[in-house]
Protein backbone atom coordinates (compact mmCIF):
# COMPACT_ATOMS: atom_id res chain seq x y z
CA UNK A 1 0.00 0.00 0.00
CA UNK A 2 2.70 2.48 1.04
CA UNK A 3 4.11 1.73 -2.57
CA UNK A 4 1.10 2.87 -4.12
CA UNK A 5 0.53 5.68 -2.36
CA UNK A 6 4.47 6.69 -3.07
CA UNK A 7 3.99 5.95 -6.46
CA UNK A 8 0.85 7.98 -6.81
CA UNK A 9 2.63 10.85 -5.36
CA UNK A 10 5.51 10.77 -7.45
CA UNK A 11 3.31 10.28 -10.99
CA UNK A 12 1.41 13.35 -9.29
CA UNK A 13 4.84 15.52 -9.10
CA UNK A 14 5.99 14.53 -12.34
CA UNK A 15 2.78 15.56 -14.16
CA UNK A 16 2.76 18.84 -12.23
CA UNK A 17 6.65 19.37 -12.80
CA UNK A 18 6.06 18.98 -16.29
CA UNK A 19 2.91 21.38 -16.46
CA UNK A 20 4.81 24.22 -14.96
CA UNK A 21 7.66 23.20 -17.76
CA UNK A 22 5.66 23.64 -20.53
CA UNK A 23 3.64 26.87 -19.36
CA UNK A 24 7.02 28.74 -18.05
CA UNK A 25 8.07 31.78 -20.08
CA UNK A 26 11.12 31.94 -21.63
CA UNK A 27 13.19 34.96 -20.07
CA UNK A 28 15.66 35.11 -22.20
CA UNK A 29 17.02 34.53 -26.23
CA UNK A 30 19.84 32.85 -27.54
CA UNK A 31 21.64 33.94 -30.58
CA UNK A 32 23.67 31.33 -32.78
CA UNK A 33 26.08 34.27 -33.39
CA UNK A 34 27.28 37.60 -31.97
CA UNK A 35 27.68 39.25 -35.18
CA UNK A 36 25.57 40.36 -38.09
CA UNK A 37 25.46 41.86 -41.88
CA UNK A 38 21.83 42.92 -42.82
CA UNK A 39 22.13 44.38 -46.69
CA UNK A 40 19.15 46.48 -48.13
CA UNK A 41 18.58 46.69 -52.05
CA UNK A 42 16.43 49.56 -51.28
CA UNK A 43 16.30 51.73 -48.08
CA UNK A 44 14.05 55.00 -48.78
CA UNK A 45 14.67 58.06 -47.07
CA UNK A 46 10.73 60.09 -47.55
CA UNK A 47 10.44 63.68 -47.45
CA UNK A 48 8.48 66.52 -48.50
CA UNK A 49 10.86 67.23 -51.56
CA UNK A 50 10.84 63.26 -52.63
CA UNK A 51 12.24 60.41 -51.95
CA UNK A 52 15.92 59.36 -51.70
CA UNK A 53 16.08 55.64 -52.53
CA UNK A 54 19.93 53.95 -51.72
CA UNK A 55 21.19 50.39 -51.37
CA UNK A 56 22.35 50.54 -47.52
CA UNK A 57 24.64 47.53 -45.22
CA UNK A 58 24.66 47.28 -41.86
CA UNK A 59 27.14 45.36 -39.62
CA UNK A 60 27.19 44.54 -36.20
CA UNK A 61 27.81 42.64 -33.02
CA UNK A 62 25.69 41.82 -30.32
CA UNK A 63 27.02 42.07 -26.48
CA UNK A 64 26.37 38.12 -25.94
CA UNK A 65 24.66 35.49 -27.48
CA UNK A 66 22.66 35.36 -24.45
CA UNK A 67 20.30 38.43 -24.50
CA UNK A 68 17.38 39.50 -22.05
CA UNK A 69 14.32 40.15 -22.88
CA UNK A 70 14.32 43.39 -21.04
CA UNK A 71 12.41 46.57 -23.13
CA UNK A 72 15.02 49.44 -23.45
CA UNK A 73 18.15 47.22 -23.03
CA UNK A 74 21.32 47.51 -24.70
CA UNK A 75 21.72 44.18 -26.83
CA UNK A 76 24.23 45.28 -29.57
CA UNK A 77 25.97 47.95 -31.76
CA UNK A 78 25.81 48.51 -35.76
CA UNK A 79 29.73 49.12 -35.68
CA UNK A 80 29.41 49.54 -39.69
CA UNK A 81 26.85 51.20 -42.11
CA UNK A 82 27.74 51.51 -45.96
CA UNK A 83 25.58 53.31 -48.68
CA UNK A 84 25.41 51.70 -52.01
CA UNK A 85 24.18 52.83 -55.48
CA UNK A 86 21.32 55.35 -55.03
CA UNK A 87 18.62 54.94 -57.63
CA UNK A 88 17.26 58.83 -56.30
CA UNK A 89 18.90 61.08 -54.65
CA UNK A 90 22.12 60.51 -52.43
CA UNK A 91 23.22 59.47 -49.08
CA UNK A 92 26.44 59.75 -46.54
CA UNK A 93 26.55 57.39 -43.61
CA UNK A 94 27.89 60.45 -40.47
CA UNK A 95 30.44 57.45 -39.57
CA UNK A 96 31.73 59.46 -36.69
CA UNK A 97 27.91 58.95 -34.95
CA UNK A 98 29.02 54.84 -34.86
CA UNK A 99 29.01 53.08 -33.31
CA UNK A 100 24.80 53.04 -33.19
CA UNK A 101 22.68 51.35 -29.97
CA UNK A 102 21.08 48.36 -30.80
CA UNK A 103 18.23 47.94 -28.29
CA UNK A 104 15.75 44.75 -27.44
CA UNK A 105 11.72 46.39 -27.31
CA UNK A 106 9.82 43.23 -27.85
CA UNK A 107 8.89 40.18 -29.48
CA UNK A 108 5.97 39.30 -31.71
CA UNK A 109 4.34 35.77 -31.67
CA UNK A 110 3.21 33.13 -29.15
CA UNK A 111 5.43 31.45 -26.69
CA UNK A 112 7.41 29.45 -27.79
CA UNK A 113 6.75 30.10 -31.56
CA UNK A 114 8.17 34.05 -31.85
CA UNK A 115 8.02 35.43 -34.97
CA UNK A 116 9.56 38.43 -34.70
CA UNK A 117 11.93 40.39 -32.58
CA UNK A 118 11.77 44.16 -32.43
CA UNK A 119 14.69 46.34 -31.74
CA UNK A 120 15.41 50.16 -32.36
CA UNK A 121 18.48 52.11 -33.25
CA UNK A 122 19.55 54.82 -31.22
CA UNK A 123 22.48 57.64 -32.47
CA UNK A 124 21.68 56.75 -36.60
CA UNK A 125 22.91 59.82 -38.31
CA UNK A 126 23.14 60.63 -42.00
CA UNK A 127 23.13 62.95 -45.10
CA UNK A 128 20.64 63.04 -47.45
CA UNK A 129 20.28 64.58 -50.77
CA UNK A 130 16.72 64.92 -52.01
CA UNK A 131 16.27 63.77 -55.86
CA UNK A 132 14.23 66.93 -57.37
CA UNK A 133 16.03 69.88 -56.09
CA UNK A 134 19.35 68.95 -54.10
CA UNK A 135 18.59 69.64 -50.86
CA UNK A 136 20.82 68.44 -48.55
CA UNK A 137 20.18 67.69 -44.92
CA UNK A 138 21.26 66.33 -42.00
CA UNK A 139 19.17 63.77 -39.77
CA UNK A 140 20.11 62.11 -36.71
CA UNK A 141 17.83 61.05 -33.96
CA UNK A 142 14.76 59.53 -33.86
CA UNK A 143 15.10 55.77 -32.95
CA UNK A 144 13.76 53.74 -36.47
CA UNK A 145 12.73 50.58 -35.77
CA UNK A 146 14.48 47.59 -36.66
CA UNK A 147 12.42 44.01 -36.61
CA UNK A 148 14.00 40.45 -37.89
CA UNK A 149 11.74 37.79 -39.03
CA UNK A 150 12.21 34.67 -37.73
CA UNK A 151 10.63 31.32 -39.45
CA UNK A 152 9.27 28.68 -37.46
CA UNK A 153 12.89 26.24 -36.92
CA UNK A 154 14.57 30.05 -35.46
CA UNK A 155 16.44 31.03 -38.06
CA UNK A 156 15.93 34.47 -39.43
CA UNK A 157 14.96 35.50 -42.49
CA UNK A 158 14.78 39.74 -43.48
CA UNK A 159 14.88 42.48 -41.33
CA UNK A 160 12.62 45.67 -41.76
CA UNK A 161 13.29 48.85 -40.63
CA UNK A 162 10.58 51.72 -40.39
CA UNK A 163 10.51 54.96 -38.20
CA UNK A 164 11.15 57.89 -38.92
CA UNK A 165 13.74 60.92 -38.14
CA UNK A 166 14.64 64.89 -37.47
CA UNK A 167 16.70 66.59 -39.72
CA UNK A 168 18.34 69.77 -39.51
CA UNK A 169 16.08 71.38 -42.88
CA UNK A 170 13.00 71.55 -40.31
CA UNK A 171 11.28 68.27 -41.18
CA UNK A 172 11.32 64.65 -40.70
CA UNK A 173 12.54 62.06 -42.93
CA UNK A 174 10.50 58.30 -42.59
CA UNK A 175 12.80 55.64 -43.41
CA UNK A 176 11.12 52.49 -44.51
CA UNK A 177 12.89 48.88 -46.21
CA UNK A 178 13.49 45.42 -46.39
CA UNK A 179 16.32 43.21 -46.29
CA UNK A 180 17.29 40.87 -49.09
CA UNK A 181 20.20 39.77 -46.83
CA UNK A 182 20.93 38.81 -43.23
CA UNK A 183 23.48 36.32 -42.62
CA UNK A 184 26.83 36.25 -39.78
CA UNK A 185 28.83 39.16 -40.29
CA UNK A 186 31.86 37.29 -43.11
CA UNK A 187 29.55 34.36 -43.87
CA UNK A 188 26.57 33.16 -45.64
CA UNK A 189 25.43 31.75 -42.42
CA UNK A 190 21.87 32.28 -40.97
CA UNK A 191 21.52 34.02 -37.65
CA UNK A 192 19.12 31.23 -35.72
CA UNK A 193 17.28 32.68 -32.23
CA UNK A 194 16.09 30.38 -30.12
CA UNK A 195 14.25 30.81 -26.76
CA UNK A 196 15.88 29.58 -23.10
Amino acid sequence: MNLLRTLASTLVAITALAALVGTSTATRLSSSSQTFRAGFARWNYTGPFGTTECALTLEGSLHSRTIAKTIGSLIGLITRSIFGACVRGSATILTATLPWHVRYQAFTGTLPNITSLLTDIAGMSFQIREPFFGITCLASGGFPRLVYSREAGGALTTATISGSSPTNCGTELTISGTSNSLTVLGAATRITVTLI
